[in-house]
């Protein structure tokens, strides 16, 4: 009994510090059940070198698949604690989710600050790349040129990826892309656009949380595939009946990188409450045509302006969001517990560390 019990406190030991604190936050509705088992994949390079700062747009660049989890804000919890353990997350990506939760940048700060302190990534990487969702909306030109000093706020925070829901205006993207998310530097290689970036000096917080002085993040905070050293991402959510009629004309514009068909939301719009199972289980999109008419149409649309389709991701074969039937459609982000980014990897023949 007692060297049972010695090996059970090794174990506690062993996970490290703060990730007794930080586990039981990073359970997610997307399924992770914990911060990284450390489970490579059988192809993993276990002398990698990090080429990039965003690790996300170096896998995209090596044809590899990008996997995120969400975080939510909550005032209850130590947000720099929290930061600090999911520096270590199995997930390529954080999703830190303000589209319905508490928009909170002093919470968003602390997180930053608690990521950029969490000692890197296996891959080498300073931190896993965050994305937020917004919770400003697409919904009109006039509407983001008032609101876009949100986004400029969660940039200076430190974030690399913003994620624009219910994007229904192209005008609207245009505003938040290429006005909020940029400078108005003219970078070398890239194309001049007729609306010039916003954001000014100096972001002093994103700079600590990038590890660069305000010369180097400037230069390096742009948007890709626009600038094709530019570290952040600009996200869409296809999501309602407006903003599908309106796809090819948001997802054509330049430094959209990655967009999602917005299935819960589309359920809401297109199937009413033939769509909510009284008895709260998850929809079947495959049973709603209209639905997988959107489906098919955003992919499409992503392939046609390359840009990274994301999508749900399962490890339930035979079901429309399996992941090696996501991986074969061409999803390249995708949200899904540990064991089914495990699943995945193995598939693609990740070599990057986990």
């Amino acid at each position: 009994m007692k060297m049972k019990k010695r090996e059970f406190l090794a174990g506690i030991l062993g996970a490290g510090a703060g990730l007794a604190s930080g586990a039981a936050w990073a359970q997610t509705k997307a399924g992770a059940a914990s911060i990284n088992s450390g489970r490579q994949t059988s192809a993993v390079d276990v002398n990698y070198k990090p080429r990039r700062f965003n690790k996300v747009i170096e896998l995209w660049e090596d044809g590899q698949p990008a996997w995120y989890t969400t975080v939510r804000p909550e005032p209850a919890r130590n947000s720099y604690e929290l930061g600090k353990a999911m520096c270590k997350t199995w997930a390529d990506m954080i999703n830190y989710d303000m589209e319905h939760e508490l928009f909170d940048l002093a919470e968003l700060h602390e997180f930053m600050r608690g990521l950029a302190d969490g000692g890197g990534t296996r891959s080498g990487h300073r931190m896993p790349v965050v994305f937020v969702t917004c919770p400003v909306l697409g919904l009109s030109e006039a509407y983001m040129l008032a609101n876009s000093w949100v986004l400029g706020q969660i940039l200076d925070m430190g974030v690399m990826s913003i994620q624009i829901c219910h994007a229904r205006d192209p005008k609207a993207v245009e505003v938040a892309a290429h006005m909020a998310c940029r400078y108005p530097f003219d970078y070398p290689g890239v194309p001049k656009l007729a609306r010039q970036g916003l954001r000014g000096a100096s972001a002093s917080f994103a700079n600590q949380v990038w590890g660069m002085n305000n010369a180097q993040y400037v230069r390096a905070a742009d948007l890709w595939p626009l600038n094709p050293k530019g570290e952040i991402l600009f996200g869409l959510k296809i999501e309602d009946t407006v903003a599908d009629a309106n796809a090819e004309a948001s997802l054509s514009v330049p430094g959209v990188a990655f967009a999602e068909w917005g299935p819960t939301d589309n359920n809401y719009w297109l199937n009413n409450f033939d769509g909510l199972p009284l008895d709260g289980s998850r929809f079947d999109e495959t049973k709603f045509p209209k639905m997988m008419a959107v489906h098919d149409m955003v992919l499409r649309l992503c392939k046609k302006h390359n840009v990274r389709y994301l999508n749900l991701a399962t490890n339930v074969p035979g079901t429309f969001n399996y992941v090696l039937n996501q991986i074969r459609d061409g999803a390249m982000l995708l949200v899904g517990s540990e064991e089914t980014a495990y699943v995945g990897r193995e598939h693609s023949g990740r070599k990057m560390p986990i």
